[in-house]
């Protein structure tokens, strides 16, 4: 049923965007976080169909160093380029030297973040802070009514961003400032006069270094915490890299898409509530 649902929702919006846009091939993309987890998987997917070079932003200088060195490995012809930058310190820096370089990029991916519910206010200044700021100096240089050419912005939300459940919230606020934001500057009433296209991806349970080897919840919440994370749909970091390349061809402006368990990517709900009789069952 999702992939019917998906694939009509594709045709409709061929309607409404041209193709030219989206095509991978020859494009030059940014991507923070992404010398691990989901974003590196997006990384090795825009290689895989034909991106022409690829800009990983990260702040860990040894791992990000590595990915660059595997990546141009497998793919070839130093298609992947590492910068050194804290998205929430290094943007004018690290903007400026991309710009320099490249001029301006044709995608933005926002995925760097952190999940630590005793650090909330390092949890807003990353994923929300760091992703309204990248995407709004991006947005600025691709925008076509102030000279650009266009382009596309991929914001990495969550499914916490909609739920409700009683578990990581201050991870689930930034997520869903996140979807606040692209639902607003991703609106198709800017896209009209910017050009710049903007979705969300809002993955669930999925298979990363931080999932797999980080306490996610508060202490008191670990316990049922685990007993709901068994029962849930867990996926590889790699579909939702699939998933960004399908999306990036047939995404619309101003909508997040919900990646869950494996499966084909649907528009995402405006809200997925967790009963206190399902937890209380766990």
């Amino acid at each position: 049923m999702y992939a019917v649902i998906f694939v009509c929702l594709a045709g409709i919006l061929a309607h409404v965007h041209g193709d030219a846009d989206r095509q991978l091939e020859g494009k030059v993309a940014v991507v923070t976080g992404g010398a691990k987890g989901i974003g590196y998987t997006i990384v090795e997917n825009f290689l895989k169909n034909g991106v022409k070079t690829v800009i990983i932003v990260d702040k860990n200088r040894a791992r990000g160093l590595k990915a660059e060195e595997q990546l141009n490995c497998k793919h070839g012809g130093n298609r992947t380029v590492f910068i050194y930058g804290d998205i929430t310190k290094d943007l004018d820096r690290v903007s400026e030297q991309i710009f320099q370089c490249y001029g301006c990029v044709d995608i933005l991916v926002n995925n760097a973040g952190i999940l630590n519910e005793y650090e909330p206010k390092k949890t807003i200044e990353t994923n929300v802070m760091g992703t309204v700021l990248w995407a709004e100096r991006f947005y600025n240089c691709m925008r076509k009514d102030w000279g650009g050419k266009g382009g596309t912005i991929i914001n990495i939300a969550s499914i916490t961003g909609y739920m409700s459940d009683p578990f990581m919230y201050f991870y689930r606020a930034s997520k869903f400032a996140i979807i606040g934001l692209t639902l607003g500057m991703g609106h198709e009433y800017n896209y009209l006069s910017s050009g710049v296209r903007m979705f969300a991806i809002c993955p669930g349970f999925t298979r990363t270094d931080m999932t797999l080897s980080q306490q996610l919840t508060l202490d008191e919440h670990v316990e049922v915490f685990s007993r709901f994370s068994e029962v849930a749909r867990w996926q590889s970091a790699n579909h939702v890299g699939e998933v960004a390349v399908l999306l990036f061809k047939t995404a619309s402006t101003g909508t997040a898409y919900t990646v869950v368990g494996g499966a084909p990517p649907v528009v995402s709900p405006d809200r997925e509530n967790t009963t206190v009789d399902f937890i209380l069952s766990l």
